[in-house]
């Protein structure tokens, strides 16, 4: 039996990451000949009960005294047997925890593979500039180069972190779904196009510089004015704050939206319940892994709006189940004039967009893929 670790110190959460494990790791328990539990460092309590109930997470609660401190109940299971691994998963750029992490398992011999989600291009790097400039060649590099695979979430991907001079192999395996979660949604209460009002739907962390946000709301405040007072338009950003929704709130004010324009914090529904709510789905991000949100907006049959950025926008445009964008404000402003001036073939769009998930996006092809995968890249540690 094959054991491999995905490792996610602030597991469970509503955020792509830890959706994109506990999604994953639900699939993998219906695979044979493998074990994929989920690590996790929380030691908050959880604020929605259930999401941490999964039977394969196994909890290392930890109060960290510095960035790269790691649980040492979870390094002593390491050193004692308690915990064995064949291999392990590391998520996310520029984390002290992960560089802490990969060290930990590179002295004890566990390979690892390591998942950045976000691809590493320019805008990325600007943000924090020189904090992440010095981390990069004191640590991320190290990460990278010790890795024995890079999972990466598009193809596209691959050339930013090959110009930075990786040498270590890269496979692509995009984000996935769980179709169950649509079983108890009526999708025909609001069939998208179809209302007298125009619900437009943000769903992940407010956090304008990754998401865009502030060229979503420049953006739709562009597309408003345009419409006149007329429209029943509204836009609704619901999601985690990462320090930047008080300057969103004021962006909004400035813009005059008034009530076209809600902040919902976070929400308690699953993220289909959520987009199914609305006409029109959007990403608007300066980079992306992938866009996870994106796909549960599609398997709610919604049509979606996405920047070309984001891994997923690919989908959307073979699927035709959408409209792709530039990142910046006027290209945002006209791809919303499109998505209302469209109206009638909306509902088509989020058919065509339902039916390339089912097909293509689930956690159990994911899954299959994975297997296959962590059986080449931790053969020799297995065999072991």
């Amino acid at each position: 039996m094959m054991k491999v670790a995905h490792i996610l110190s602030y597991y469970p959460g509503q955020e792509g990451l830890t959706s994109f494990c506990r999604g994953l790791g639900k699939a993998f328990q219906n695979q044979s000949g493998i074990e994929v539990p989920i690590i996790t460092f929380r030691s908050k309590p959880v604020r929605y009960p259930g999401h941490d109930e999964d039977s394969l997470v196994l909890k290392f609660p930890h109060h960290q005294r510095h960035p790269f401190d790691l649980p040492r109940d979870f390094l002593a299971a390491l050193d004692e047997g308690r915990l064995t691994l064949d291999g392990a998963v590391l998520h996310g750029t520029y984390s002290p925890q992960v560089f802490a992490l990969a060290r930990a398992l590179h002295r004890r011999g566990i390979a690892y593979i390591f998942m950045p989600h976000d691809p590493y291009v320019a805008s990325l790097r600007r943000h924090h500039a020189v904090r992440k400039f010095v981390y990069w060649h004191l640590c991320e590099k190290w990460v990278i180069k010790n890795a024995k695979a890079i999972q990466l979430l598009a193809d596209e991907h691959e050339a930013p972190l090959r110009e930075l001079g990786c040498n270590t192999p890269v496979f692509t395996l995009a984000n996935g779904c769980d179709p169950s979660t649509i079983q108890n949604l009526d999708l025909e209460w609001r069939i998208p196009g179809k209302g007298d009002d125009f619900v437009i739907q943000y769903l992940g962390r407010m956090d304008r510089n990754h998401k865009g946000l502030d060229l979503l709301i420049r953006g739709y405040a562009q597309f408003v004015q345009e419409l006149g007072d007329q429209a029943n338009v509204k836009l609704i950003l619901s999601g985690n704050d990462w320090e930047d929704r008080e300057f969103l709130e004021a962006l909004a004010t400035e813009l005059n939206l008034g009530e076209r324009i809600e902040f919902t914090g976070r929400l308690s529904e699953s993220s289909v319940e959520v987009h199914s709510r609305a006409d029109l789905s959007v990403l608007c991000s300066r980079f992306d892994g992938f866009g996870l949100t994106i796909v549960e907006a599609m398997l709610a049959r919604r049509p979606v709006l996405v920047s070309c950025e984001a891994g997923v926008s690919g989908f959307v445009r073979d699927a035709d189940a959408g409209f792709v964008v530039k990142p910046d404000v006027l290209a945002i402003a006209r791809g919303l004039r499109s998505a209302w001036e469209k109206r009638e073939v909306l509902d088509d769009m989020g058919k065509r967009g339902q039916k390339i998930v089912l097909n293509d996006l689930t956690w159990e092809s994911v899954a299959l893929r994975s297997h296959e995968i962590y059986k080449k890249v931790f053969a020799e540690q297995s065999a072991h």
